[in-house]
């Protein structure tokens, strides 16, 4: 926890937690995704490992509806867990996808997180087999995965576009 210069407090992931992991390797750099009307989806990485560090520095442009990450995907079935930026609602929901109705553990997890159009964001996600954890700007969100069928970490677009500045992974802990 961390004191903001407005005196909010923020959430970062701890130092210690970064320094666990070995050198990042890079996935993609100055990438622009852009859709009207629909959601453009980009498999990022396979997880190798049942812990990962996954990051990405993104901007999203004026008029997008929602942005996002996919975590142990499915590519075949399009299962997934999905952490998703609502632009327009200033917020950060978690949900299985597709969405089940009689599941009903991960209803109800969200966080408020202020969004500007052409800002530039770190995302930071760590996974810790059925735990992943999202951190950016200040704000995070955890939770639990219990019916894990894929491994793959995507990155979305919901009408409107995103540019992955930098996409990075980190397999492995250091020994």
């Amino acid at each position: 926890i961390y004191q903001r210069p407005d005196g909010s407090l923020g959430c970062k992931i701890p130092d210690t937690v970064l320094a666990a992991f070995e050198a990042p390797v890079q996935l993609v750099s100055n990438k622009k995704y852009e859709t009207v009307d629909r959601c453009e989806e980009v498999p990022m990485v396979s997880i190798q490992n049942k812990f990962c560090k996954f990051e990405a520095r993104v901007r999203f442009g004026e008029g997008t509806r929602s942005f996002g990450v996919r975590v142990n995907e499915n590519l075949e079935t399009g299962e997934s867990y999905d952490f998703r930026f609502l632009v327009g609602e200033n917020r950060l929901v978690f949900d299985r996808t597709p969405i089940i109705p009689s599941d009903m553990n991960s209803k109800g997890l969200e966080r408020p997180i202020q969004l500007e159009a052409g800002k530039e964001y770190l995302m930071q996600v760590i996974v810790d087999d059925d735990i992943a954890t999202i951190y950016m700007d200040g704000v995070a969100l955890n939770t639990r995965m219990y019916h894990t069928t894929g491994n793959t970490i995507s990155l979305y677009v919901t009408d409107g576009s995103l540019e992955v500045l930098e996409a990075n992974i980190s397999n492995n802990l250091k020994d």
